[in-house]
C-alpha cells in the first residue's frame, strides 16, 4: 500500500468490509490493528481522483446523471453531490449548502477531474431532477449541457398526491407510462396532450392531479429532449442504484461526525470501493468481475484493492504534474 501502510492483499478484506459500513472497531478484532488504523486507511482511499481512477484507456461518457442525497455532518443537513454513468460513480462530493454556489463547487469537483483526463471534456446530456439550483449549476459549468428533466421524478410528484384515486391510480399511471414508451419527440409530446385530455375526462374530480399532468406538459421540451440523444438517461435509475446502496451505508454509519474533510475523504471511498469492488460470483447477470472492468473491458490486477492502488496510481491525476 502507498507509505507502506500495510499488505494490500491484508487490507482488501477490511476495506471491503467498509463498503457496507461495518465498523471499524468490528474489522480490528477480526483483522488485527486497531480502528483508527482501518479508519486512516479507508480515508487514503478518498484521496484518489474517482475520475482518473475508473477511466482508462477510453474516452469519458457523452452522457450523466446527477442529483445529491442528503445527509448530516455534526447533526448539520448536508448534501453528497453524485455523477454518474454507465453504472459507475464518476464523482462525489460533500456540500454544505443546497445552493446553485455550493452544489456548482461540489459538482466542480467532478469537472476539473474530467478535464484533467480528458482536457477537451464537454458532455452532450445530463439527466436532472426540477431542483433549480442543480440545473443551474450543471448550465454554469457545462454550458453546452442539455439537461434532460428526469421523467420517474414527474411520475412520481403525481403518485404522490393521486393516492386517494385507488384503484383509478392504475389507469391513470399506465396512460403515464404510455406516454414514456413513445418512439419519437413528435410521438411524446402528443401523447403528453392525450395524457391531459384524457385526465380531464376520466378524473375530473381530481384537480390536483390534472394540475400536476399539466405542469408536466408545460416541460415537454425538457423531457421530450431525451430524443436527440440516441444513449442519453431519461430516468435518474442511472443515479439512483448507487444513491441505494450509499442510503443504507450513510445509515449504517449513523452519517457524519467530525470535520467536513475526513466526511468528503469517507464519501470518496466509498465512491472508489464501489467501483472497484468484486460483483458476487453467484450472481450470473454479471460477466465482469467489477464495474471497473465493464468500464474499461480490463483489469490490472485479480484482486480489487491491487486493481485501484494500480488504477489511481499518481492519485489518479494523468496531468498532475501540470497542477503543481
Amino acid at each position: 500500500m502507498p507509505y507502506l501502510i500495510g499488505k494490500t492483499d491484508e487490507l482488501s478484506k477490511g476495506l471491503l468490509l467498509r463498503h457496507w459500513a461495518v465498523p471499524y472497531e468490528i474489522i480490528a478484532l477480526t483483522l488485527g490493528r486497531d480502528a483508527m488504523y482501518w479508519e486512516r486507511a479507508e480515508e487514503s482511499l478518498g484521496k484518489l481522483s474517482i475520475v482518473g481512477s475508473i477511466c482508462k484507456k477510453t474516452h469519458l461518457p457523452e452522457h450523466l446523471a446527477a442529483d445529491e442525497k442528503i445527509t448530516f455532518l455534526n447533526k448539520k443537513e448536508s448534501y453528497i453531490a453524485l455523477t454518474s454513468s454507465q453504472d459507475c460513480v464518476l464523482g462525489a462530493d460533500l456540500s454544505m449548502s443546497e445552493d446553485t454556489e455550493g452544489l456548482q463547487q461540489s459538482y466542480g469537483i467532478f469537472k476539473s477531474e474530467a478535464l484533467d483526463y480528458q482536457p477537451n471534456y464537454e458532455p452532450k446530456s445530463i439527466n436532472l431532477d426540477g431542483w433549480k439550483a442543480t440545473n443551474l449549476a450543471w448550465g454554469n459549468l457545462f454550458p453546452t449541457i442539455t439537461i434532460i428533466l428526469c421523467f420517474l421524478h414527474g411520475y412520481l410528484k403525481i403518485k404522490n398526491i393521486a393516492k386517494s384515486m385507488k384503484d383509478k391510480f392504475w389507469d391513470l399511471s399506465s396512460e403515464i407510462w404510455n406516454v414514456y414508451r413513445s418512439k419519437s419527440k413528435q410521438e411524446f409530446q402528443l401523447a403528453l396532450i392525450n395524457l391531459k385530455l384524457w385526465a380531464e375526462v376520466n378524473i375530473a374530480d381530481y384537480q390536483k392531479v390534472i394540475d400536476k399532468i399539466k405542469d408536466i406538459c408545460n416541460k415537454s421540451d425538457r423531457f421530450s429532449n431525451a430524443y436527440d440523444f440516441e444513449s442519453c438517461y431519461r430516468t435518474s435509475n442511472q443515479i439512483d442504484r448507487p444513491m441505494n446502496i450509499l442510503d443504507r451505508y450513510l445509515y449504517q454509519i449513523r452519517y457524519f461526525h467530525g470535520n467536513h474533510q475526513t466526511a468528503n475523504l469517507k464519501i470518496r471511498a466509498w465512491a472508489n470501493i464501489y467501483n472497484f469492488m468484486p460483483f458476487s460470483k453467484r450472481t450470473k447477470e454479471y460477466k465482469k468481475q467489477s464495474r471497473f472492468e465493464e468500464f474499461n473491458g480490463f483489469v490490472y490486477h485479480q484482486n480489487w484493492l491491487h486493481n485501484l492502488i494500480i488504477a489511481g496510481s499518481m492519485n489518479g491525476y494523468k496531468n498532475r504534474h501540470k497542477k503543481q
